[in-house]
């Protein structure tokens, strides 16, 4: 019977013996399960006293974000990617979240088959990798910076990854933005490590953005899901 729990310190070297070598290039979950787990944000299913499967959960203000799915290989194609989907969905309600969201890898096929089949609509392309830099334009502050991210928020439809999480992204208000960084004006609005334009900022940091240029190395680029809870 496959049951789920948080994660706990002890589970943290069998979540890494399963996620080293997800794709080509490795994972990035080895380097931030510890956290996750410290955070009290991650989750495994477990399935015969061992885990099957990792996932973590982070509420920002109404909504919350799913992130870092990962099934042990040998036990894909069983529906346990979907079962610790929905079971994310349940938390997400019982924390009192109205909405949840994730990001997809455009060409992770088997992975938009999944979320659609629970309920998640296609909300806007998100951009990663590093930027190309420049100059850091004009900061706002006050009613001004208010006002700014509001008004790009309205072009979004109150979607945004977070300043300092920029692999984060879900719907966010102007204070979820201005309480994590600071927006300025370059090419485009942009706050901490999210532009709501071309990419900007540090070249040897991650950015995301919403918009394909402005990256000197841009990595696969993203659907932004979100389902109303």
């Amino acid at each position: 019977m496959l049951t789920f729990r948080k994660a706990s310190e002890g589970d943290i070297p069998e979540i890494v013996s399963f996620t080293m070598d997800t794709w080509d290039w490795g994972d990035y979950i080895p380097e931030v399960i510890g956290r996750w787990v410290a955070e009290g944000r991650a989750y495994v299913a477990v399935l015969e006293g061992h885990i099957a499967a990792v996932a973590a959960m982070k509420l920002v203000g109404k909504s919350a974000y799913l992130q870092g799915l990962r099934v042990k290989p040998e036990l894909r194609g069983r529906g346990i990617g979907e079962a610790m989907t929905r079971f994310l969905l349940d938390e997400t309600r019982r924390a009192g979240a109205s909405v949840a969201t994730l990001l997809v890898a455009e060409w992770n096929t088997p992975s938009h088959g999944l979320v659609k089949k629970v309920g998640f609509k296609e909300r806007m392309v998100i951009y990663g990798g590093r930027p190309a830099g420049g100059g850091t334009g004009r900061c706002l502050s006050g009613l001004e910076a208010y006002e700014a991210v509001a008004e790009a928020l309205g072009r979004t439809r109150g979607y945004a990854c977070l300043p300092d999480e920029p692999w984060v992204c879900t719907a966010v208000t102007p204070w979820d933005l201005l309480s994590r960084g600071r927006p300025c004006v370059g090419d485009a609005l942009y706050v901490g490590r999210f532009s709501f334009g071309a990419a900007q900022g540090d070249p040897q940091t991650d950015v995301t953005s919403v918009d394909p240029s402005g990256y000197k190395q841009r990595y696969a680029s993203h659907v932004l899901y979100a389902v109303e809870l």
